[in-house]
């Protein structure tokens, strides 16, 4: 199956690669696909123990700067939320003002 490029400029930019490298369009082409292709592979497992382990380090040198609360903080924080609600209304206080 011929592909034909329509995009002028994608044309010619293949062309002047095909040129720089002494290959034509197809083979250019063809040299691009695979090199895009094997950037789809899957990294080994080495490289994924290699990337969990470094990250691992980074969040022992950096943990979060706001860990997670515990259930007790949490109801403080509701507590602490609504005690205005538990407080007498200035007018029923019996102080100097209200005698």
């Amino acid at each position: 199956m011929a592909i034909t490029i329509r995009n002028k400029t994608t044309e010619a930019m293949i062309r002047a690669i095909g040129r720089r490298t002494g290959e034509g369009p197809s083979a250019v082409i063809r040299r691009l696909a695979e090199s895009e292709t094997q950037h789809e592979r899957q990294p080994s497992e080495d490289e994924i123990r290699r990337r969990i382990e470094f990250m691992e380090e980074l969040s022992r040198k950096y943990p979060p700067p706001d860990p997670k609360p515990t259930w007790k903080e949490i109801e403080k924080d509701i507590e602490d939320m609504y005690a205005y609600l538990d407080e007498e209304p200035a007018e029923t206080r019996k102080g100097p003002a209200n005698r």
